[in-house]
């Protein structure tokens, strides 16, 4: 079993964020919520659903994520 940092999450939170925003989001969600909506509409998140499958399955669906970049 490997251990995922803050730091690691954090980041990987961050990316995802990129992705939606590059997929066109707007809205500050949770991952599960923005996988609720991607199982709707797959073809609107072609850069952030692996991403967000992913971060599911290693159980981060209650973080937030905002498609903006934080400055």
């Amino acid at each position: 079993m490997k251990v995922i940092t803050h730091k690691q999450t954090k980041a990987a939170v961050e990316h995802l964020a990129e992705l939606l925003k590059k997929d066109g989001a707007s809205q500050t969600l949770t991952v599960q919520a923005w996988l609720d909506a991607a199982q709707f509409h797959p073809a609107q998140f072609p850069s952030s659903l692996p991403a967000l499958e992913i971060l599911g399955l290693l159980g981060f669906g209650d973080e937030m994520v905002r498609p903006e970049i934080l400055g």
